[in-house]
This record gives structure tokens, C-alpha cells and sequence, in this order.
């Protein structure tokens, strides 16, 4: 259904690689893709999305799928407040606290049970597809990684897939969680170990202020320090039943837009675990 020019959105409150978010209505977001961005990246996305709600998880409701520009877009409940990323830059005194509730948000997905039956892919089949496509490594090198995808769990959990700062909205003490576009499911290992990689290795958006990078350069590890622990604490998981995905997360992040710099030290991490002991 296209959107009416009565009914055009309105200012854009944010951009991303993907997909800008517009105001829509008094109430209402409408995120929408980028041109060439596929119908159904976002039809996924609403079904996921559709999946996240009916779990109870907190996460604003997708209401409608609709065309804009001869793009696809959806209409959300509108949420106040900002990214957990930009509080960061704002707020930093409350590193702690956010950490530790990006954290309880992550295990609560991942107490979500999920399957074949739920309509989402499943994260193994995922990443066999990522890593064949990788860039950068060569075939010897693929060959190992997924040799060690192999001897991972597969697991029956709801996955976010890309659960980071900028993809948690707060609103007063509440964290809301966006963005369910990479939604799958698997074991919960690897979706902490991600979202352990993205806090690593992972570049800031390419908007980013002088200020901001030198703000979030300095809070990054103890972001991921606060995070790490609190999972490990709340999930009863392992650090080792993590870093078993990190080559194998690597290696299928290559296939992903990213920037060079981002890349080599992603091809790194699958040589360095290729290396006889």
C-alpha cells in the first residue's frame, strides 16, 4: 500500500545504513529502507518484529507495512527518549547501570524460545551462507571456519542479531529493543558473542562527531566489561561457550558492508584461531 502525499512523513530523526526514520502521524515512526534495499528485508523485519511482540519482549509494535517513494517502509509506534548509544555521549556517568541493562534486555531474548516453526531462519544456515560469500579469506580459510561451525550447538532460542547500543532505545528507566531485521534463531552463545564482537571490532556510525568518537573510544571497554559480566552472571553461560563463535561470527561478518580497517581486523580474528597451536 503506498502512502498517500496528504499523508507524506515527516521530519527524519535519524539515518542509518539501511534505513532513515521519519516522524508519521502524531503518534507514529516510519522507518524507511534506502532505495535498492529489497521488499523483503523489510517484510522480514515486520514479521520479526510481529514475533518480538507477541513474545512480551519489549520492543515498539510494527503496525504497518507500506511503500513510500516506491520504498518499503513501516509504521511503528513512536518511543521517546534516545539510543543508548547517543546516552552514552550525553550521560556517560550512566556506563554502568546501561551496560548491565543491555544485558537483562539480551537475556530476556534469549529466554524466548524459538525454532523452525517460528518463520525465522535458522543462524547456522546463516553464517554457512555468510562465510562461503566472505571476502578477504581464502578457500583453505573458509574451509576452516566452517570445519568449526560445524562442532557449534544450533540451539532453539530467539536471536536479535545485531543487539548493541544503538539498537536499544531508553525512555526514562525502560530499554526498548529495535531493529529486528537480522532476527533468527540458534543457540544464545552466539548472539552474546556478537554482540561481543560489534563492542570489540566494531566501527562508530559514519555521522559521528570528533567529540562522540573520542567519548565512546573511552567507554567502550568498560562497556563491554559490565556487559560481559552481567550476562555470563544472568544466563548461566560460559566465556568460553562464547568466544567458540568468535572466529565463525567474524569470518560471516566480512560478507557484511563494513569499512576496510573494520575488515582486516575481522580476517585477524578467523587467522589468528586458523594458527596451529
Amino acid at each position: 500500500m503506498k502512502i498517500p502525499m496528504e499523508h507524506a512523513p515527516g521530519a527524519v530523526l535519524a539515518q542509518g545504513r539501511t534505513a532513515q526514520i521519519r516522524l508519521y502521524g502524531q503518534n507514529r515512526l516510519l522507518k524507511i529502507f534506502k532505495e535498492g534495499m529489497p521488499r523483503a528485508y523489510a517484510e522480514f523485519e515486520f514479521k520479526a518484529g510481529r514475533f518480538a511482540v507477541k513474545a512480551g519482549l519489549p520492543t515498539p509494535k510494527p503496525e504497518q507495512l507500506l511503500e513510500w517513494e516506491d520504498r518499503p517502509a513501516i509504521v511503528y509506534e513512536r518511543l521517546s527518549g534516545s539510543t543508548m548509544l547517543r546516552r552514552l555521549v550525553q550521560k556517560p556517568w550512566n556506563l554502568f547501570r546501561d551496560a548491565a541493562h543491555m544485558a537483562r534486555l539480551h537475556v530476556a531474548v534469549h529466554r524466548t524460545g524459538a525454532g523452525p516453526d517460528s518463520g525465522l531462519p535458522c543462524l547456522k544456515e546463516a553464517l554457512r551462507e555468510k562465510i562461503e560469500a566472505a571476502p578477504i579469506l581464502s578457500r583453505e580459510e573458509k574451509a576452516g571456519v566452517l570445519a568449526s561451525l560445524d562442532k557449534l550447538p544450533v540451539g532453539r532460542q530467539l536471536l536479535h542479531g545485531d543487539l548493541h547500543p544503538d539498537n536499544i532505545m531508553i525512555d526514562g528507566r525502560k530499554g526498548w529493543i529495535i531493529d529486528w531485521m537480522t532476527a533468527s534463531y540458534g543457540h544464545p552463545a552466539a548472539d552474546a558473542a556478537r554482540t561481543v564482537l560489534m563492542l570489540r571490532t566494531g566501527s562508530l556510525p559514519e555521522e559521528s562527531s570528533r567529540a562522540f568518537e573520542l567519548i565512546l573510544t573511552s567507554v567502550r571497554r568498560l562497556l563491554l566489561s559490565r556487559y560481559l559480566r552481567t550476562y555470563l552472571r544472568l544466563s548461566g553461560l560460559e566465556r568460553g561457550e562464547l568466544e567458540a563463535w568468535m572466529p565463525v561470527l567474524a569470518a560471516a561478518r566480512l560478507a557484511e558492508w563494513l569499512p576496510p580497517d573494520e575488515k582486516l581486523s575481522l580476517a585477524g580474528i578467523v587467522r589468528d584461531s586458523l594458527r596451529p597451536a
